[in-house]
């Protein structure tokens, strides 16, 4: 007989986290990668800041605000959590930051899992696009 063991994801829970840049965010001593979302770097030391970067941590800023909720799914080379994030202010933070068009698909690893948001963005030509 086989056994079949589901493991429950972790849900990560805070109220207005902190939040570093358009893709990173921290909710108390967890950092945490937004899954599928690749969005502009801002200004470190002597780099300066990608176009529109700025503009997409303030929007993280803003869909934040509140109780957020976040269901990791892997964790990166750096040891952040990587999750799928949501809160008062949207059902789906991750999506909602691709459709914006301040941030982009990250392929790679989401396997087009945004792929309708990104479009959505594309042809209303938001942010970038």
């Amino acid at each position: 007989m086989t056994a079949l063991v589901l493991l429950a994801a972790a849900v990560i829970a805070c109220t207005t986290p902190k939040v570093h840049d358009g893709d990173t965010l921290r909710c108390g001593a967890d950092r945490i990668r937004l899954f599928g979302v690749d969005a502009p770097e801002v200004r470190r030391g002597q780099t300066p800041a990608e176009p529109l970067a700025y503009e997409a941590r303030d929007l993280l800023v803003s869909l934040t605000r509140g109780r957020v909720g976040c269901r990791v799914v892997d964790h990166d080379r750096y040891g952040r959590h990587v999750a799928r994030c949501w809160s008062d202010a949207s059902p789906d933070i991750n999506a909602a930051l691709i459709r914006s068009g301040l941030a982009t698909e990250y392929r790679r690893y989401s396997k087009g899992a945004y792929a309708a948001a990104e479009a959505e963005a594309k042809r209303a030509r938001r942010g970038a696009w």
